[in-house]
């Protein structure tokens, strides 16, 4: 891989974390619109699933890498309605912040499942992100009972992590919309039946904003930045996918504060601050963590 397609796979998973971090504000406006968190999950993949079903049709060699994307879909399905449910139920920065602590948790799950041993510079990258995540992390202010709110949001790092391993070098190269497919698919298998079982009083939007709300989360927050991320991925490395899609964070954060009057305090501010700087610090690929061999060492003595 040149390291010009390197470079162009990371603005394309720059792009992406830009438009996912509009989740948090569009889910927002759905729950002030009177959506419960099981409405705003469907919502979210039901109508990109509907564009991706003209992509489902899948050769018999391609079966196994479709159902993997399922599972993957499913996994993500659960995790994003967990986090959708801390968003209403826990202070947004918190449920934020534990959501965009998946790039420490992609660099446990790519050395310990995927046998990827991090980098140096990975291993910082990934302390800094952590660190900036238990800033804004006090359980103090948890409202009394959200416990299971709580575990229920740590879901969605791991899912986001676990597919950031995957994708950037999937076991099996097939389409880019057939993948996506299957995925969206996977998320609407699991999200349509809580849906049905929470059976919430209110199915649609209330008024106009709450349209375009429903429209800029299906769209804008999920389907354009999945496209870039599938695209963007495989060009380059996990470690470098998962920290440039931290800068969610920021964008989360931001558009809180800008559109929604969202206070930003000290602590929050410099979680900001330490995202950005575990984004400048450089990912050599082919330098992972490794103890020294004895035999070596006493040769090069």
């Amino acid at each position: 891989m040149n390291s010009k397609s390197t470079i162009d796979g990371q603005y394309l998973v720059l792009m992406a974390a830009c438009f996912y971090g509009l989740n948090p504000f569009f889910a927002q406006l759905l729950f002030k619109d009177g959506l419960g968190a099981e409405m705003v999950s469907l919502y979210r993949f039901i109508l990109p699933a509907m564009f991706f079903m003209f992509f489902l049709r899948t050769p018999r060699v391609n079966l196994a890498e479709a159902a993997r994307c399922l599972a993957l879909g499913v996994f993500s399905g659960i995790s994003i309605f967990g986090y959708f449910h801390a968003l209403e139920t826990i202070p947004a920065a918190t449920a934020i912040l534990i959501y965009y602590s998946y790039p420490v948790f992609s660099v446990l799950i790519g050395w310990l499942v995927f046998h990827r041993a991090p980098s140096q510079n990975a291993l910082v990258s990934a302390a800094l992100v952590g660190i900036a995540a238990s800033l804004t992390i006090r359980p103090e202010a948890l409202p009394a009972g959200s416990l299971w709110a709580v575990a229920g949001c740590f879901l969605a790092p791991l899912a986001v992590a676990t597919q950031v391993q995957y994708l950037t070098k999937p076991r099996q190269k097939i389409p880019t919309g057939n993948r996506m497919a299957w995925i969206t698919i996977g998320h609407v298998l699991v999200l349509l039946p809580i849906a049905i079982w929470v059976a919430p009083v209110q199915l649609m939007p209330a008024s106009t904003n709450g349209m375009l709300a429903v429209l800029g989360i299906a769209l804008l927050a999920a389907a354009i930045p999945q496209v870039l991320f599938m695209m963007g991925a495989p060009r380059s490395c996990a470690d470098k996918n998962a920290l440039t899609g931290s800068v969610e964070l920021v964008v989360a954060l931001l558009t809180g504060a800008i559109l929604l009057g969202d206070h930003l305090d000290r602590l929050e501010l410099t979680a900001m601050v330490l995202i950005v700087l575990a984004l400048f610090i450089k990912q050599v690929k082919g330098q992972p963590v490794t103890e020294p061999v004895l035999g070596n060492r006493q040769q090069g003595s």
